[in-house]
């Protein structure tokens, strides 16, 4: 399995994202599009995303 790696500038977009998530803000559905697709292939961000969930819920 090839190993995928974030240019710095991919990284922070994605965890911009996350944060408006994590916070309830308005995400669009490109974004959301997008973040799951980066989510699928890359472990790291898919923690990112799963804490961002739950950090939500708990509100």
């Amino acid at each position: 399995m090839p190993i995928r790696m974030l240019t710095t500038d991919t990284r922070r977009r994605l965890e911009g994202i996350i944060d408006r998530i994590a916070n309830g803000r308005h995400v669009s559905l490109e974004e959301r599009i997008q973040l799951k697709k980066y989510s699928q292939h890359i472990p790291f961000i898919a923690g990112k995303l799963s804490q961002a969930l739950r950090k939500r819920d708990a509100f």
